[in-house]
């Protein structure tokens, strides 16, 4: 494997929202962490522990896709319907974790579930913010 699992995760995410035909949205994963251009989807996959018993390389992460665009230059029904495109992009035929797998030459996925979405507004940059957090359980091929 030449990335990090993390890394593999965020950017087969990444692939799926592309690849579901989203547009007018810049998806970002963890690997820039600043200097992002609005509308953008940003992913990021954190190790939370390693599965059944340790040095097994069955990895459980925690991965935290944020939806974010201007408040003032976009409608909240324009918001929302960006948004439900982004999250339709997660429920495929055949599921995700099979479509994460085949975007990855080094991933093989076993679970790909969203456990919550929440919405917020960040006042400083007059943004409206969309977390949908989702359980993965991953290991190298």
């Amino acid at each position: 494997m030449t990335n990090s699992i993390e890394n593999e995760v965020e950017t087969s995410l990444a692939y799926a929202i592309t690849s579901a035909g989203v547009t007018g949205v810049n998806v970002y994963t963890s690997g820039r962490p600043t200097a992002r251009l609005l509308p953008f989807v940003y992913v990021d996959a954190e190790i939370d522990s390693e599965q059944i018993a340790p040095f097994t390389g069955i990895f459980d992460l925690g991965v935290t896709i944020t939806y974010v665009a201007r408040a003032d230059t976009s409608t909240n029904q324009g918001y929302d319907q960006k948004f439900f495109e982004i999250q339709q992009a997660f429920y495929t035929d055949p599921n995700l974790a099979s479509q994460m797998t085949t975007a990855s030459a080094s991933l093989e996925v076993y679970i790909a579930n969203i456990t919550n979405i929440g919405k917020r507004i960040v006042s400083p940059s007059r943004t409206w913010a969309t977390d949908i957090l989702m359980d993965v359980k991953a290991t190298a091929k």
